[in-house]
């Protein structure tokens, strides 16, 4: 059967996109199947050869797109399998590069223990790069799966002219689009070296062209996806202490999560982005970037959902405060990280409490109050080093003013 089909594929007038597809279709299952058994059995293969003939298969499929081919139902069924096929790749790639990380990393920590051998460097088990054996392997790999993430955005022409198909199963665009995104995040991932700053300009090209494609098609979505990805990549650097270099990732991150209309309309969205502009600001901090800190704490502020608000202050009426930021710490430490951003900041010449930028339109008075006085709480610990005394006045006449002597007089007395 493969041999009239490679005799149909190289014959320029009987090769047809759904020729080519179906030959794609077949050599990216059998090397997903070869892939799953190396994995499985915990063996090395030499499976350059298949991954060739994936790259020449993509590659007729790439030169018949070219040539526009005629929506029917035969192409349409094509593309469903060449898609599903590439997302079945991607996936098996993705556990295989998976599992030759791990190996690499348990044989650099093998190492670290041996008295003879030089210990690994962080950044080495952070992102491995020398894979041995595999070496071969997973460069082709990388060149297959850049082969596939420039097939699917050429298919999208076939998704939108309209037939009256009788085919039940069909590739949408979306379907096209998640393949896509999640092949140009795989991409980024295993072309990232944290100790190669080439490598990291690499990673967001791949993650800058799935964005464009994004914006292109207004896939919404996606942005959630590539934000993760930043996201990551982010973390990443900040675990081995390059701060600087993380930056840029995790702004990127928050750009792109705001983005996501859908997302950002959910409590869960807002916490993400709040926390994710919270590290950033720390990364900020940490290379002296106050400004910078400060905008991003901002930003964390105001994201933080009413209904985190809300829990947190919720107890306010019978638990004492220091209780509260105990079982519930993550809207305390923001406004800790917010203040010390704040008061640090040599160039900083008007200072401004974390909760002017935090809605509490929903709380009560004595609710408030509890955000008030993790605020106190910051001050009084930096009035040690510092003079702070007009910002604890200001929130004292706050606390004061809800605090009456009849309802709270242990609460105004302290």
């Amino acid at each position: 059967m493969i041999l009239p089909l490679r005799d149909v594929l190289h014959n320029p007038s009987t090769c047809t996109y759904y020729y080519a597809a179906y030959a794609a279709n077949a050599k990216l299952a059998l090397t997903s199947v070869q892939m799953e058994k190396m994995i499985n059995d915990d063996i090395f293969m030499d499976i350059n050869k298949s991954f060739d003939e994936i790259n020449s298969c993509l590659q007729i499929v790439a030169t018949t797109l070219e040539s526009e081919p005629t929506q029917d139902d035969s192409t349409e069924q094509a593309l469903y399998n060449l898609c599903k096929s590439i997302d079945g790749f991607r996936r098996t790639a993705k556990l295989l590069y998976e599992f030759v990380t791990e190996k690499t990393k348990k044989a650099l920590m093998a190492s670290k223990n041996d008295p003879f051998k030089t210990p690994p460097r962080a950044e080495e088990l952070a992102t491995p790069s020398d894979f041995g054996q595999w070496n071969g392997n997973m460069a082709q790999l990388n060149v297959v799966l850049q082969k596939c993430s420039e097939i699917l955005p050429a298919s999208l022409c076939l998704t939108k002219k309209k037939i009256n198909s009788t085919n039940k199963r069909k590739a949408t665009q979306n379907d096209i689009m998640i393949s896509f995104i999640d092949i140009m995040v795989l991409l980024a991932r295993m072309n990232f070296n944290i100790a190669d700053e080439d490598t990291h300009h690499e990673a967001y090209e791949y993650l800058s062209s799935a964005e464009q494609m994004c914006g292109q098609v207004k896939f919404l979505e996606g942005y959630r996806w590539l934000s993760g990805s930043y996201y990551n990549l982010g973390a990443t650097m900040i675990k081995t202490e390059l701060y600087s270099s993380a930056i840029y990732p995790l702004r990127k991150s928050c750009s792109l999560l705001e983005k996501d209309i859908e997302r950002m309309n959910t409590d869960e969205g807002k916490l993400q982005i709040s926390k994710r502009y919270e590290i950033l600001g720390t990364c900020c901090q940490k290379n002296e970037r106050f400004e910078d800190a400060i905008k991003a704490y901002r930003f964390a502020l105001k994201r933080v959902p009413i209904s985190a608000i809300e829990k947190f202050a919720s107890r306010a009426d019978t638990t004492a405060i220091s209780t509260i930021i105990e079982m519930d710490p993550v809207v305390p430490k923001l406004i800790d990280r917010f203040l010390r951003a704040s008061i640090i900041d040599p160039y900083q010449t008007d200072i401004h409490f974390a909760s002017e930028f935090m809605d509490l339109s929903t709380l009560t008075p004595v609710q408030q109050c509890a955000i008030y006085e993790c605020e106190l709480k910051v001050w009084n610990y930096l009035s040690l080093k510092l003079n702070v005394t007009k910002f604890q006045a200001n929130i004292i006449e706050k606390l004061l003013e809800v605090y009456q002597i009849e309802e709270y007089p242990i609460r105004r007395a302290r």
